[in-house]
């Protein structure tokens, strides 16, 4: 767990899917903004690099509100780019060398992020049905108990070392910590409907990123407000529960 976490928070960073910059001169920027259908630039005003939005009268100076460090962890960037549309990067030599824009959320490896950060919370919550809830088989329906163990007798038969937990599909381990407000171990003052809410929208995004669909079906905000719902239970202290 900490070393997937360690990769998906840490190592993974802006550069994946940041984009080269062109550097635009002052005679031309616009009509070449304009082929491209960019919507910021980079301009050479007299030897001064220079920044240049949609709206914007004329190129104006570079703050340090503009710029990101090359290093900085790709979902701290995805929040980044949530509250500000774009960013220039600097390479080692402290030259303006790059640009990621809120567009470039939707590339693969912030999908791969996505993903990783809700196969943490899966890992994790079927960690601690091992752990502490030895009767978890009560809180699902036998339809649902029957599936997984469908999946574990075909497992199985292919000599895969697994056990019932792992056959759990993730709309199951939402069922299970709604039994007798499971939930409220991860937060007192979650509500079940907010709990079961959340859980089925992660469940919809993990499909979504699965089937590689173009549309994810939540702004970017939302799915924010899901990896914010998923540290606050891998944060949780351990061990959480009592089993009743």
């Amino acid at each position: 767990m900490d070393r997937l976490r360690l990769l998906f928070e840490e190592q993974i960073n802006v550069l994946s899917i940041a984009e080269k910059l062109i550097i635009f001169e002052k005679d031309n920027y616009k009509e070449e903004m304009e082929k491209r259908n960019f919507h910021s630039a980079i301009v050479n005003v007299g030897g001064e690099m220079m920044k240049y939005d949609d709206g914007d009268e004329s190129p104006l100076p570079i703050s340090t509100e503009d710029l990101m460090e090359s290093n900085t962890p790709l979902l701290i960037a995805f929040r980044m780019l949530i509250v500000q549309r774009r960013y220039f990067i600097k390479d080692e030599t402290g030259y303006l060398a790059y640009i990621v824009t809120r567009t470039d959320l939707d590339k693969i490896p912030l999908r791969i992020g996505f993903f990783g950060m809700i196969s943490l919370l899966e890992t994790h919550l079927k960690d601690l049905i091992r752990k502490y809830l030895p009767a978890w088989q009560e809180s699902l329906t036998d339809n649902r108990l029957s599936g997984a163990r469908d999946i574990y007798e075909g497992k199985k038969e292919q000599k895969e070392e697994i056990d019932l937990v792992q056959c759990l599909q993730f709309g199951d381990l939402g069922s299970i910590f709604s039994k007798n407000q499971r939930f409220k171990k991860f937060d007192d003052s979650l509500s079940r409907d907010r709990f079961v809410q959340t859980m089925n929208s992660i469940g919809k995004l993990r499909d979504a990123l699965a089937h590689s669909q173009s549309n994810l079906g939540f702004s970017w905000s939302e799915i924010d407000q899901m990896i914010v719902f998923i540290r606050m239970i891998i944060d949780s202290e351990d061990p959480v529960f009592e089993e009743k």
